[in-house]
């Protein structure tokens, strides 16, 4: 009789620890898209029917993010498992209105299939601030393609823009590899267009723009040019100058 109590309690010992072990187990929604939409918020379904079965510690993910320039916007959106982090919702408008938009959203949850969100319209319709389309007398190269742009018209920039910017995107992880070249309008500085942000969920995003031609020298009001004079060259002059302050004295 002890010998079988023992392997009773031994076997409700084990089915305990796997149901322990099953219960761990966490199912997640799994897509990944990558895409230029001319509407996201009604053309773009962020639906899906696959499921993933995530290890002990991990955490439901969907992410997304959006590029608009002109009227296209690049979308780049992945649901599934990650690891670490904790239970978060974060939404990042990198680059505002006017001309060029870049935001991104991102979540991280811990209940079964939590990442259900199905369509963009929860935060894109909410967030882009409503600007003056009255164009302004720059003219920016404008597109947004996956890849390379082949064909960027040059279109007028809307009031409140003073620049032009080029770049392109690289962007790597939850199930993408994907390179994204943006041209537009926008009254950022700099090689910024995700903010600086190289993390956006489980991607990773590096940003890498062409050189910018050096500024050139300018000129002063009798079209001569000025030359920029360092302190070291100034202590060679001040005695010569002294010197003809004296003579013409």
């Amino acid at each position: 009789m002890g010998t079988c109590r023992i392997q009773g309690l031994l076997f409700l010992f084990l089915l305990g620890a796997s149901f322990s072990v099953w219960a761990q187990h966490l199912y997640c929604n799994k897509d990944v898209s990558v895409s230029i939409e001319e509407d996201p918020t009604s053309a773009f379904n962020w639906t899906t029917e696959k499921v993933d079965t995530c290890d002990n510690g991990t955490f439901c993910q969907e992410t997304v993010l959006m590029i608009k320039a002109g009227t296209k916007t690049a979308v780049l959106a992945t649901k599934g498992c990650i690891s670490g982090g904790m239970q978060v919702v974060t939404f990042i408008q990198h680059t505002p209105p006017p001309g060029l938009v870049a935001i991104s959203y991102s979540s991280y949850c811990e209940d079964p299939l939590c990442n259900n969100k199905d369509s963009l319209s929860h935060f894109w319709n909410l967030r882009e601030t409503s600007v003056s389309t009255v164009p302004t007398t720059l003219h920016c190269p404008t597109c947004v393609a996956l890849g390379t742009c082949f064909n960027a018209p040059s279109l007028p920039c809307p009031r409140g823009t003073t620049r032009c910017y080029e770049g392109k995107l690289e962007i790597t992880g939850g199930g993408i590899e994907s390179s994204v070249e943006v041209k537009g309008c926008t009254a950022m500085t700099g090689c910024r267009l995700t903010a600086g942000i190289l993390t956006i969920g489980p991607m990773l995003v590096k940003e890498i723009c062409p050189h910018q031609p050096l500024t050139q020298l300018r000129k002063a009001e009798n079209r001569a040019t000025c030359l920029p004079i360092s302190l070291w060259g100034l202590r060679l002059l001040l005695p010569l100058l002294l010197q003809s302050f004296v003579h013409f004295s």
